[in-house]
């Protein structure tokens, strides 16, 4: 008695041939992985771009973990949607839309680096492979024929994003001695009205040095005027008059 091998659905079956693709981390497993994903005769539109079978696979290794200067890659699958064909899981079209997160061997100022992709990809997946185990055998293990024959895909350019631990950036602190200095030639300053608290208070300045004024500035010479008095010119005197204690009568 023999038992049908139930296949995984026309999704399932993409998503997970997709991830093991772009998931290598070894040109080996990723040439295994797309032999085992795409038939020989393939027909591959990329960005609007006709792409031969080998071009297609140069382009989907830029995107792997098996890349030149990749250490590892992530796939995340973030949406899918499958027609079936006229032969039920078999055939039919399927629908993905997923991202890639290559992590780069090299450092960016010291600090690990990552290569993202977005892509939005359709593939036309259908029975091409025999099955190598004759059909008179009991028991046969696991056969998929499926393959894509057909994809129409639009990807992303990389874009290379540096990851720097937040642990690694040097935090500023602000610090304060709550002292004021100031320099020896403005003298001490008193505080303000409050305390100092909205400003400094008044500023006292060194009085001025004496300064010295010649006599001829400061009067410590007598000066010399009309007359005799010291106050000023003397008294003016009048034909016929006397001046002082002697008064003369008018002959």
């Amino acid at each position: 008695m023999s038992t049908a091998i139930v296949l995984p659905t026309l999704s399932a079956w993409a998503a997970s041939h997709l991830s093991a693709l772009l998931q290598s981390k070894t040109q080996a497993d990723f040439d295994t992985a797309f032999e085992a994903t795409f038939a020989q005769r393939l027909d591959v539109v990329v960005n609007a771009k006709r792409l031969t079978r080998d071009e297609f696979k140069k382009s989907l290794l830029q995107q792997s973990g098996a890349a030149p200067g990749e250490a590892n890659a992530n796939v995340q699958i973030e949406a899918q949607t499958e027609v079936l064909g006229n032969q039920g899981q078999l055939s039919g079209l399927v629908g993905l839309f997923y991202s890639v997160i290559a992590d780069s061997k090299y450092l960016v100022f010291g600090a690990p680096t990552e290569n993202r992709t977005n892509s939005s990809i359709n593939l036309n997946i259908e029975p091409t492979e025999k099955n190598p185990q004759p059909p008179t055998l009991r028991i046969r293990g696991y056969f998929d024929p499926r393959r894509v024959t057909a994809v129409n895909q639009v990807v992303s350019e990389n874009t290379l994003q540096a990851r720097i631990p937040t642990s690694s950036i040097p935090q500023a602190k602000a610090t304060s001695s709550g002292k004021v200095e100031l320099g020896p030639e403005l003298g001490i300053q008193s505080l303000g009205a409050f305390g100092g608290v909205f400003g400094p208070g008044p500023v006292q300045f060194q009085p001025p040095g004496a300064v010295r004024l010649p006599p001829t500035e400061t009067g410590a010479t007598p000066e010399t005027l009309p007359g005799d008095g010291a106050f000023g010119p003397g008294p003016v005197i009048i034909p016929g008059e006397t001046v002082g204690d002697d008064v003369h009568g008018s002959a």
